[in-house]
């Protein structure tokens, strides 16, 4: 048990609402069930296993934001029995954090870098000789968060500055509305931002009747992708969900009669066969480590079925991308033991763990499939989490992206899995107190920067371009058709790396 205190600044309880957000994980990210007491003086008592944990705290922080910040007894852990000031824990931690980003000498901090790290520094200092010890600690947090923050983007330009053009790189958006028929300015927009492009492939709008599949939107999107000479994915070959993808005839399928098997085999083999020579990139599975599990499979069977989905792919072109998309990349809904459809074991897979079985039971797989929507974690959290998914030895995509420009309500009729994403998961402030267009465009341009840097990294694709997005105003161009600051700050940016794709 840990007895955990987090305190604002003149030492009383943060709210209840974010009390409860506090949770453990191992010292890879993956989270424990969440089992903690909110006492009535504020402390939290937490359970652990008897093994060190790393904290998550959803919190407010004035002069940051609202997001996910972590304290780790600077890379040791906490053990049983342990009582925290968890302010002042996260500080210290990010002070650790920073000085070792800082130390490796990749590059050469700025003025205002190591101006927020020496100001966390000497708060933390401060409080550990002050009897009022709270203000200091949320300074040096707020300072550290900062300095974290630009030591990420400033060690990534250094990268950039030093490696070759990666010419192959794909900047990728959801092509859904493409060639917008009727807005001809919106074509030249996506044409002069974009270079890759998603198609929807989802069961229920392919197939209404069994074995009757209707291509003619599909080939009318793939046609004009070509004439503009973009290349394309299709999204998705496999999502075991209830509403996009579930058909009536799939009804009491399960994969140890073999039945689930055939089904994927003869969906996916024939979408591969009608587009073969002219997609190259598949997302194979979608969402399968637990999120989504309509056919509640076991943990073995998840991996096997996205093992089938690769499989079916490259049977039919060996040469195609088949890529394994995965969601909640930090695994927040594993604490609060939540799934969309299936089973809700007792340890939920993250996309790490369940990636972990893909890989033990052989999968011949090409991609790492990344989303990202509104992370609410900072740009040195982004980072790390590449070099933890790097460990699998493949190239990452970018598949879903996006932040906010704007805050917009939640619509009322949203299912109760996309409501717990929209509302708790892809929820947070950063850089500020609301959304707004030039901190979407500043978001942007920090984290394509981070991602561009990482070699590993492949593509980025955005979701959605206008307005309505997936993400409540995360369009790139508003519903009036105006471009938004966050458009013009991403072309800069590829220009900047060499990319221009208004000259064919």
């Amino acid at each position: 048990m840990l007895k955990i205190k987090i305190l604002e600044a003149d030492g009383a309880p943060v709210t209840r609402e974010e009390l409860i957000t506090l949770y453990a994980s191992d010292m890879n990210h993956v989270p424990f069930r969440r089992k903690s007491t909110v006492m009535y003086d504020g402390t939290i008592n937490l359970e652990i296993p008897g093994e060190p944990v790393m904290l998550h705290a959803k919190l407010v922080i004035p002069g940051y934001g609202f997001m996910w910040i972590s304290a780790d007894n600077c890379g040791a852990g906490y053990r049983d029995g342990a009582e925290l000031d968890y302010i002042y824990e996260a500080a210290l931690s990010r002070v650790a954090e920073v000085e070792a980003v800082v130390k490796a000498g990749e590059f050469t901090p700025s003025v205002k870098c190591l101006g927020y790290f020496a100001d966390a520094k000497g708060m933390i200092e401060m409080s550990a000789a002050s009897d009022k010890p709270h203000k200091y600690n949320l300074d040096s947090l707020v300072a550290g968060m900062w300095a974290g923050d630009l030591a990420a983007v400033e060690r990534a330009r250094a990268r950039i500055a030093r490696a070759p053009k990666k010419d192959g790189f794909l900047f990728g958006c959801g092509g859904f509305p493409y060639p917008y028929p009727n807005r001809p300015e919106q074509k030249a927009l996506f044409d002069s931002l974009f270079n890759f492009a998603t198609l929807p492939f989802y069961l229920a709008g392919v197939e209404r009747e069994f074995d009757k599949p209707d291509y003619t939107r599909l080939d009318a999107l793939q046609d004009a992708f070509e004439a503009s000479g973009i290349p394309t994915k299709a999204h998705p070959m496999w999502w075991p969900h209830l509403v996009s993808q579930f058909r009536p005839w799939m009804e009491g399928m399960r994969w140890s009669d073999g039945s689930l098997q055939r089904e994927i085999d003869r969906v996916i083999k024939r979408n591969v066969s009608r587009y073969k020579g002219r997609i190259k990139y598949y997302d194979a599975i979608n969402e399968a480590h637990d999120w989504c599990n309509v056919y509640n499979l076991t943990h073995e069977e998840q991996a096997l079925q996205t093992k089938a989905c690769c499989d079916a792919i490259h049977d039919v072109d060996p040469t195609a991308n088949a890529i394994v998309n995965t969601c909640f990349m930090f695994g927040e809904n594993v604490a609060d033991g939540k799934v969309q459809w299936g089973l809700d074991f007792d340890r939920i897979h993250t996309p790490y763990t369940y990636l972990e079985q893909v890989h033990s039971v052989g999968t011949e797989y090409d991609t790492v499939g990344i989303q990202l929507y509104n992370p609410a974690r900072d740009m040195l959290a982004i980072d790390k989490l590449y070099d933890r998914f790097a460990a699998f030895g493949k190239p990452i995509h970018l598949t879903e992206l996006g932040v906010p420009a704007a805050e917009t309500r939640v619509p009322p009729s949203t299912l109760d899995g996309r409501m717990y994403a929209l509302r708790y998961m892809y929820h947070g402030y950063w850089h500020g107190t609301a959304w707004n267009e030039t901190l979407q465009a500043d978001w942007i341009e920090d984290f394509y920067t981070i991602s561009y840097s990482h070699p590993e990294v492949e593509a980025l694709t955005w979701w959605n371009f206008e307005d309505p997005a997936y993400i409540p105003g995360g369009g790139m161009v508003a519903r009036d058709g105006k471009p938004r600051e966050s458009m013009f700050r991403l072309k800069a940016l590829e220009e900047s790396w060499g990319f221009n794709f208004n000259k064919k």
